[in-house]
């Protein structure tokens, strides 16, 4: 019963763990070709996995389909503009709008978070609350330190610091929220 009952809680984690493919793709690509193809990767990574989610669940999440439309608008540009500054400054962008957007939802005691991820957690309202709060700030953490990473890094660099250092950052950010995701747990009411 314990196993069953970690699986449960865990299947989200998991979930959160394979979107880490499109990490490796553009990894990958960037490190054989360059960050414009590994981007691409990337995208075609993330739009396979949310095809393969959609066909497992028929639903479809909405977080990992908000990213990828994003990443296809910013990838788009840098391959008209032949500059890799777009696919870098998004990440930036992402991060702030997201941040401001959880911030906006938290002053107005409303939880943006589980507009993204309710399909995946049941949780009460102050924990989402909490989620908001902790995540908008982790948001503008990671813009800050990616606004660093790409002005002095290189490409490889800049790819290098988002797979090997801001990655794992997320991961050991999201299990630091483990608990309190499992403390605000409530039962499902489907």
């Amino acid at each position: 019963m314990k196993i069953r009952k970690f699986y449960i809680t865990a299947k989200p984690f998991v979930s959160v763990l394979v979107e880490t493919i499109p990490l490796a793709a553009l990894f990958i690509g960037t490190s054989f070709y360059s960050l414009h193809i590994g981007a691409a990767a990337a995208i075609l990574a993330s739009s396979i996995l949310i095809f393969f989610q959609f066909a497992k669940d028929k639903s479809i999440l909405f977080f990992p389909l908000f990213s990828t439309i994003i990443s296809i608008l910013f990838v788009s540009i840098a391959f008209i503009t032949e500059e890799t500054f777009f696919i870098k400054i998004q990440a930036s962008l992402f991060n702030i709008a997201f941040a401001f957007l959880l911030l906006l939802g938290w002053a107005r005691n409303y939880p943006v978070m589980k507009l993204f991820f309710g399909k995946q957690f049941s949780l009460n309202h102050y924990t989402w609350m909490q989620l908001s709060m902790r995540w908008s700030i982790f948001f503008l953490c990671l813009a800050i330190a990616n606004e660093f990473a790409w002005r002095l890094l290189d490409d490889e660099g800049w790819v290098s610091v988002k797979v090997f250092i801001f990655a794992p950052a997320t991961a050991l950010f999201m299990a630091s929220l483990i608990p309190l995701t499992i403390k605000g747990k409530v039962p499902r009411s489907d």
